[in-house]
């Protein structure tokens, strides 16, 4: 043994010392980090749960190791401390602890077939100190690297999801507020939030930004819904005003059609299609009926009344052009006629006797009741052609 042999193992024991100290700050900062402490209670699931249990059984061997590496020092320290110099069997003593694989790291029994007569009836597995510390820092490193993944997961999908979960607090309590409950991206939203605290690897694979664009997007959409039946909500006894006083104005324009029909029918030849159904009363009941409806459900029958109550308007309406024309176009042919009357004065052909038997036929035609505006126009176009200027050969163009 040489006095440096003595001093180079009490330096090596002395920065085993300082590794000592430095692993167990370590250990204190990994039980202390917030993806360490996220997950000891327990609330894991899925694929982070799977990664947590076998994480804790590689930390509890991670401190297993780390009592048998103080144990040793303790035990180095002790063989330095006998006395003031090192002498041979301590070095000797020393060197078995700090060099030689003496820490036992294993042990099993081997069965009787494996031992044969002479083997060993266990089996012990010892490696060295320096061989634990790389085993221990492996351990550490598998442990420390899955408890920063999963922070940086929680953390930036929790910061980065803070505004819609705001937006969805507000949008579920307007929900809460019209007697429904949440919308669905609102859960989603919710189940993220959950998945960060419990499962963030399973959020790993996913693009954060895809999933919050949408979730924007859909979010957006549920917002200015709720804000629809907000308005409905305050606005219901006008909106329901205004739809009994448009269904009014339906019965008003069928009251009218039908007096055009009428109308129409006895001062015109021809035959007008049937007045529409009556779709009033219907109207009406469904109206009576979005009173003890949801807000979500009286919002879509108001729509849905407002697009029968435009779809009735608009028959109704075509149908009453149909009366009214026929009434317009009687007048319009006695106007011509007046025309033309007046054409056949200038002309000189009034007195004519074929002037004369035509312009009594129109007359006994657009003045009788009903009016055959068919025969009418037939008459007028002869008419027409009767005025001829003298000295011409066709008829002159119409007044």
């Amino acid at each position: 043994m040489t006095d440096n042999d003595a001093a180079t193992l009490a330096s090596a024991l002395d920065r085993h010392q300082v590794d000592a100290t430095a692993m167990a700050n370590a250990l204190v900062e990994l039980d202390r980090h917030p993806g360490h402490q996220l997950f000891t209670a327990k609330l894991s699931s899925g694929i982070t749960a799977e990664r947590w249990d076998a994480a804790e059984v590689v930390l509890a061997g991670l401190w297993r190791d780390f009592d048998t590496y103080r144990a040793v020092l303790a035990d180095a320290e002790q063989i330095r401390g006998r006395r003031s110099k090192l002498g041979p069997p301590e070095v000797v003593e020393l060197r078995r602890l700090l060099v030689e694989p003496s820490v036992e790291v294993s042990r099993r029994a081997v069965p009787l077939p494996e031992r044969g007569l002479t083997g060993a009836a266990e089996q012990v597995e010892s490696i060295t100190l320096a061989a634990l510390t790389t085993r221990m820092n492996d351990a550490y490193r598998q442990v420390s690297e899955l408890a920063v993944r999963c922070d940086e997961l929680n953390s930036a999908t929790l910061k980065a999801l803070a505004p819609l979960l705001e937006q969805a607090r507000r949008l579920a309590d307007d929900d809460a507020a019209l007697a429904q409950g949440p919308a669905s991206v609102v859960r989603r939203i919710r189940e993220i939030e959950q998945l960060a605290g419990n499962d963030p690897l399973a959020l790993a694979d996913r693009s954060l930004d895809d999933t919050l664009a949408r979730l924007t997007a859909e979010l957006a959409e549920e917002r200015a819904r709720v804000d629809r039946l907000l308005a409905l909500r305050d606005g219901w006894e006008q909106t329901r005003a205004e739809l009994v006083g448009s269904t009014q104005a339906l019965d008003d324009l069928r009251a009218a059609t039908t007096d055009d029909y009428a109308a129409a029918a006895e001062r015109v030849v021809g035959e007008l299609p049937a007045l529409p159904v009556d779709r009033a009363p219907e109207l009406r009941a469904a109206l009576a009926r979005l009173d003890d409806l949801s807000w979500a459900m009286r919002d879509a029958g108001a729509v849905g009344v407002r697009r029968e109550l435009a779809s009735a308007d608009a028959e109704l309406r075509a149908a009453r052009q149909l009366a009214t024309g026929l009434l317009d176009r009687r007048e319009e042919l006695r106007g011509r006629f007046g025309a033309y009357q007046a054409r056949a004065v200038r002309l000189g052909l009034a007195e004519e006797d074929a002037v004369m038997i035509v312009a009594e036929r129109i007359k006994a035609t657009l003045w009788r009741r009903p009016s055959d505006l068919a025969a009418a126009t037939r008459d007028l176009g002869n008419f027409r052609r009767l005025l001829v200027e003298p000295g011409t050969d066709s008829g002159g163009s119409s007044a």
